[in-house]
């Protein structure tokens, strides 16, 4: 059998500073993705566990340990997962697995999969910082916190932008921002949260959807009237103001529809 790759590299040629991803067909019709690396090509499971093996007859490493951690609590309410150097490089490579895919289903325009798999890491991460036996687990686990949340803000508005649903998008996206700042808080020798790239794009992001929003119906009638002021049409003015004030007033409650 000939194994030889060069012709399907030749014919997708890797770029310096660009991700090139794409969705193909795979066998009995499964869906997997692939990534031009510099030296060949990734290929990932599109739904389950990246690599698609199930690690200890599992959907993931991490649905075995939070298996664990329920069967522990339901021998013992006292008793504590433990996860050891070695588990937690297992789950830290898992994670690494999902952090290709979020990435893949980012440049395919997934966001909806791209927020699971940023879930599903943020769960890794809560996993090793409440029971890594070693100190140093836990603070790696703390470490990639903003970074893994901050994707998983992105994949939601991304996906609320994508229904033309820019007032929800907005206001996720500013949640999302408080959220952030209150992780950046708690972190350790991080007095400045505006020194984090994180929060610095996501607070750009939000001045550029705030610039960008769709006019409310007021907002409108508001700038036709200025504009209608400004080259003294006064009927039209008239009544645009009257329209405005029809809006502004309060809407009365119709017994009848109670």
């Amino acid at each position: 059998m000939n194994k030889d790759l060069g012709p399907i590299l030749e014919g997708w040629p890797f770029a310096q500073g660009e991700l090139r991803v794409r969705k193909i067909d795979g066998e009995h019709g499964r869906p997997r993705i692939q990534i031009r690396m510099d030296m060949g090509l990734m290929q990932l499971e599109w739904s389950g566990r990246p690599d698609g093996t199930r690690p200890r007859d599992s959907v993931s490493l991490l649905d075995y340990f939070k298996a664990e951690r329920r069967r522990c609590q339901h021998e013992d309410p006292s008793a504590s997962l433990n996860l050891s150097r070695t588990d937690c490089w297992a789950l830290g490579r898992e994670a690494m697995q999902y952090y290709w895919r979020r990435l893949s289903f980012f440049e395919l325009k997934e966001y909806v999969r791209a927020e699971q798999d940023a879930l599903h890491n943020l769960d890794i991460l809560d996993l090793c910082q409440e029971y890594a036996e070693h100190p140093e687990d836990r603070q790696i686990a703390h470490q990639y916190r903003a970074f893994v949340t901050a994707h998983r803000i992105q994949a939601g508005v991304l996906s609320l932008l994508e229904q033309d649903d820019h007032q929800a998008a907005l206001q996720q996206l500013r949640t999302g921002i408080g959220h952030l700042e209150e992780i950046l808080l708690r972190q350790v020798g991080l007095e400045h949260p505006g020194s984090s790239q994180e929060l610095n794009f996501l607070r750009q992001w939000e001045q550029e959807l705030e610039h960008s929003r769709p006019l409310s119906p007021e907002e409108k009638l508001s700038a036709e009237l200025k504009y209608a002021v400004e080259q003294e049409r006064f009927e039209l003015a008239a009544s645009l103001r009257d329209r405005l004030r029809v809006l502004k007033a309060p809407q009365r409650c119709n017994p009848d529809a109670l």
